[in-house]
């Protein structure tokens, strides 16, 4: 009976529109991402704000026993000055045998010791007072006889005991009330210790430093805490606060002995969900107790969980409008793909269509793009091979003159030259055959300097046939650096440069000094020729860093803008050349690149 059902609705979501699907799908997919994403970050986000607020309490309690144990260590060391202070011990001295009279003592003996208890009290205002009790009852304080008694009967008290019975080490009393004090209800906490004769050892008398709750307010305020925070000693009695709180009984304060956990635990009280940090110092016993409610603690973990409900709910009305307003383009496929049909009849062949689906228009579309994708691939290749004949044409053309037949024409004119006895027209052309051989030798695009050198010397030879001695030419060079490599033909244009525009009309000397800067190569190609204008040397350096070419009845732009681009393109916008120039006299052009050898080259 069941299946019927089944299929009737399987039937029917078959049978609704398109766009309703659509719409169906979405919210459905919606629903579920948003559901399992907020269900893990949901739980993902409270358990961090619990380990988060667990850690930040643990650091807080042990800040706070810090804090409270940096001041107890002050304390007790003031608690030791008298011992090192022999009019102190003298007058203490004085004040040995137990007396019933409430003689005052003599102002000798009271200005001294107020001075001394004022200088220890100094800029603290968390001190309630520092008392010395001698042994004979007498208190001397800071404090004056309004407030403070000026002796002591009594010495049954249990924090009398507790000071006597640590013989001289220092004692922390909790919360208690004082019977020196006038107004019996003041309650103080107290660092005391049992002050002995350093040399007989004999007990002298009590010093106790009575501090004021507000010392802890202060630093459970510092940390803007909303736990509750309960400091006890290693007795658990209460040091803070002065009030005991309803949710701590004294049998939980018992209860703390068998806590196992050193940092926090969760514990109910009341029927209240509590996280408790118990921190426990071991310079001085103290513990701290820190109960935040479980409430306080997820409250940030409350509010996602409202926020989620609430993102969850725009999240399906999103859906329903993202299937209506995205369904209509999904229905228009066909559309797509008959327009990029009419851009490639117009011969764009770099057309695709976006393939979405897997349907019969998404195979459609697939078996589109891999058509064009064919055509523009035998488009390329049929353009790549008519390059490459036009390629081999020229080729051809250009070795229709074999090399070889020209340096045997020019052997046979050399020897021609010599049977005839013209040495000098010899010499030229043997310089032009190495020329010739230099330049048509494509077998490498670097050589090294001393074979570019000798490419220049060869020209210089020419060059010299037909200025004369008009024509000098110099070389410095370190001899280091002859097997430097550098790009081939580099520095002819340079030089033909210098003689073309420089040194045509009344000659002069040609200067390439080669040098090492670091890392580098330098050259300066140099000549004392007729030299340029300001104006014009201005221009030049801004085609060349333009990468300009330009030429004029002066030094020509063309080589020098070309020898720049070749090294940048080699070595990188650091490297290129420099011109220099004088208005009446002279040129000079630096090329720098960086030193390469054979077999380092990149």
């Amino acid at each position: 009976m069941r299946m019927p059902q089944y299929q009737r609705l399987k039937s029917y979501l078959l049978s609704l529109p398109y766009r309703v699907k659509l719409m169906l799908v979405f919210s459905l997919l919606i629903l579920l991402t948003a559901l399992i994403l907020g269900s893990i970050t949901y739980y993902q986000f409270a358990k961090s704000s619990q380990e988060r607020t667990e850690e930040y309490q643990v650091q807080l309690a042990d800040q706070i026993n810090q804090n409270i144990n940096r001041y107890l260590k002050e304390m007790q060391i003031i608690s030791l000055s008298p011992l090192y202070d022999q009019q102190i011990l003298d007058i203490l001295k004085a004040h040995q045998k137990p007396s019933s009279s409430t003689t005052f003592p003599p102002a000798s003996e009271r200005l001294p010791m107020w001075r001394y208890i004022s200088s220890l009290i100094h800029m603290r205002n968390e001190i309630k007072g520092i008392h010395i009790l001698a042994n004979d009852g007498t208190i001397f304080s800071n404090l004056d006889s309004n407030s403070v008694m000026l002796k002591v009967f009594e010495r049954n008290n249990e924090w009398i005991k507790k000071i006597e019975k640590a013989d001289g080490e220092w004692v922390l009393l909790p919360l208690h009330q004082p019977n020196y004090y006038l107004n019996k209800e003041t309650s103080v906490f107290s660092v005391a210790r049992l002050i002995r004769d350093p040399s007989t050892y004999e007990p002298l008398g009590i010093i106790k430093i009575d501090l004021k709750q507000e010392l802890i307010e202060e630093i459970i305020d510092n940390t803007n805490s909303k736990s509750h925070i309960f400091i006890v000693d290693s007795d658990n009695l209460f040091i803070y606060p002065n009030k005991e709180n309803k949710i701590i009984e004294p049998s939980f304060l018992e209860e703390l002995e068998d806590v196992t956990v050193k940092n926090y635990t969760s514990i109910p009280i009341n029927e209240k969900d509590y996280m408790m940090v118990y921190n426990e110092s071991s310079y001085s016993g103290v513990k701290t107790i820190m109960l935040t409610p479980r409430s306080v603690v997820f409250s940030e973990v409350n509010q996602l969980r409202k926020v989620m409900m609430v993102v969850v709910i725009i999240g399906i009305v999103i859906s329903l409008l993202l299937g209506f307003i995205l369904s209509k383009p999904l229905v228009q496929s066909i559309h797509k793909l008959q327009k990029a049909m009419d851009k490639v009849q117009k011969g764009n062949f770099s057309q695709r269509v976006e393939i979405a689906s897997n349907d019969e228009i998404g195979q459609l579309g697939n078996g589109f793009n891999h058509m064009i994708s064919e055509i523009d691939r035998l488009v390329s290749e049929v353009y790549k091979t008519g390059l490459r004949e036009k390629e081999a044409e020229i080729r051809a053309l250009q070795s229709q003159m074999n090399p070889h037949f020209l340096y045997n024409t020019l052997e046979s004119i050399n020897m021609l030259a010599i049977t005839k006895g013209n040495l000098d027209v010899s010499d030229m052309v043997s310089s032009l055959g190495r020329l010739l051989r230099y330049t048509i030798d494509h077998s490498s695009k670097v050589v090294s300097l001393k074979e570019e050198l000798q490419f220049i010397q060869s020209y210089i030879s020419i060059q010299k046939v037909r200025m004369g001695e008009k024509l000098q030419y110099i070389e410095e060079i370190d001899p280091s650096l002859y097997d430097a490599l550098l790009p081939k033909l580099l520095l002819q244009p340079l030089v033909e440069n210098a003689i073309v525009h420089g040194l045509s009309s009344n000659g002069g000397s040609i200067l390439i000094k080669v040098s090492r800067e670091g890392n580098r190569v330098k050259i300066k190609v140099e000549d004392n020729g007729q030299g340029i204008t300001k104006k014009r040397l201005a221009e030049l350096k801004r085609l060349i860093e333009k990468q300009k070419h330009t030429s004029s009845n002066k030094h020509s732009g063309i080589a020098l803008s070309n020898v720049h681009e070749r090294i940048q393109l080699l070595y990188g916008k650091h490297y290129g050349i420099q011109i220099e120039a004088g208005e009446q006299q002279g040129f000079s052009v630096i090329l720098t690149f960086p030193i390469q050898r054979m077999g380092e080259e990149k």
